[in-house]
Parts: structure tokens; C-alpha cells; sequence
């Protein structure tokens, strides 16, 4: 004969709900529909112990407020570092300006020596002292001193500026 638990509370022990259902079903048996099958069913039972569902409870709340104070942690640090990749992404353009600046600069001042330079050569030319070697030598110093100068007037800023940049350093 089959016993019937589909109407047992699961919160007891195996052999309380086995004595249930088996004392049930004898009543039924013996008194029939009018019977209350449930009149003894909760004084039977073993009382739950619902402590772990508190512990389970209190540690999830602790584990909840660990990931909250490490999401917020890693919201800081993201926000850090995004600002100082901003900083730096700024920092590098104000130097890429700088270098075409200097770059600019520089590429201007090599055209004018080059055109003193052909205008120099073209004087030199011009000069037709092929006949005495002395003049020549003393010409070419000449050239040579003004294209110098020229060039030491034109790059002093420069070097000042360098010299500062690595002063400072």
C-alpha cells in the first residue's frame, strides 16, 4: 500500500513526516471524508532551526557591502587615472607644438642659410680674384666668418631656450 506525502510540510525530519503521512492515512482509513486530516500535523513537528538562514543573511549583507566599498574603490582609481591620462595627453600636445614650432624655425633659419650661402657663393664669383691665391684665402675667411656669424646669431635663441629646458630638468 502506497503512502501519500504529497500533503506533509517538508520542514521535519524524515521519520516524523514518514509517521505523519502513515498516521494520516490510517485516520482517513478509519473516519473517513469528514475527518480533519490536519488536525495533528504541526504537533508532530520538529521545530526548524533558522539561525544559518540569519548567518547566511549577515554575511551576504557583509559581502554586499565589501563589493560596494571595491566598486567604489575602482571608481576612484579609474577616475585617476583618466585624469591623468588627460594631463599627460595634454602635456604631450603642448610638446608636439613646441617641436613644430622649433621645428618651423629651424627648417626657415637652414633656407636662409642656404640663400646666403648661394649669394656668398655668387659674390665669390663675382669677385674674379683667381690670379692672387692670398686674396682668395683671405675672401673665403671672410665668407666662412660671415656664414658663422650668421648662423651663431640665428641659433643663440634656440640654444638659450635649450639650455634653460635642460636646467631646468
Amino acid at each position: 500500500m502506497a503512502i501519500d506525502l504529497s500533503q506533509v510540510e517538508p520542514l521535519g525530519s524524515k521519520s516524523v513526516l514518514m509517521e505523519q503521512a502513515m498516521r494520516r492515512q490510517r485516520e482517513q482509513k478509519k473516519m473517513g471524508a469528514t475527518a480533519n486530516y490536519y488536525a495533528d500535523m504541526h504537533e508532530d513537528m520538529v521545530q526548524p532551526d533558522f539561525e544559518w538562514l540569519k548567518d547566511d543573511q549577515a554575511a551576504i549583507k557583509n559581502l554586499v557591502t565589501q563589493m560596494d566599498a571595491s566598486v567604489g574603490q575602482l571608481a576612484q582609481q579609474l577616475a585617476e587615472v583618466q585624469s591623468k591620462s588627460e594631463r599627460s595627453r595634454q602635456y604631450i600636445e603642448k610638446e608636439q607644438q613646441l617641436l613644430f614650432k622649433q621645428i618651423h624655425t629651424l627648417n626657415g633659419l637652414l633656407k636662409k642659410q642656404i640663400d646666403v650661402f648661394s649669394v656668398m657663393e655668387r659674390q665669390v664669383s663675382d669677385m674674379h680674384i683667381q690670379n692672387n691665391k692670398a686674396w682668395q684665402s683671405v675672401a673665403i675667411g671672410v665668407v666662412a666668418g660671415l656664414a658663422s656669424a650668421i648662423t651663431i646669431l640665428a641659433a643663440s635663441p634656440f640654444a638659450v631656450m635649450l639650455l634653460q629646458k635642460l636646467s631646468v630638468v
